[in-house]
């Protein structure tokens, strides 16, 4: 979250405590339109976490998932 913070900050001019509450309200505002088995996904991109293969598995697992209900 901090590089987001500091790049808000560098591209508008605002302090660190502003961009950080931003930065927070955005993510909470976001965090508050998705169902909540999505929204640590949210808190981990945010903190430079790359979810490129985690959300991979949990694609490849719901497919699986569905594959076997419907005996594909």
């Amino acid at each position: 979250m901090n590089e987001l913070i500091q790049t808000l900050q560098q591209k508008t001019g605002l302090t660190n405590e502003q961009a950080s509450e931003a930065v927070t309200h955005v993510l909470d505002y976001i965090k508050s339109k998705l169902p909540e088995s999505l929204r640590g996904y949210v808190d981990s991109a945010a903190s430079g976490t790359d979810l490129t293969d985690e959300l991979k598995l949990k694609a490849e697992n719901l497919l699986s998932s569905l594959t076997s209900k419907f005996n594909f």
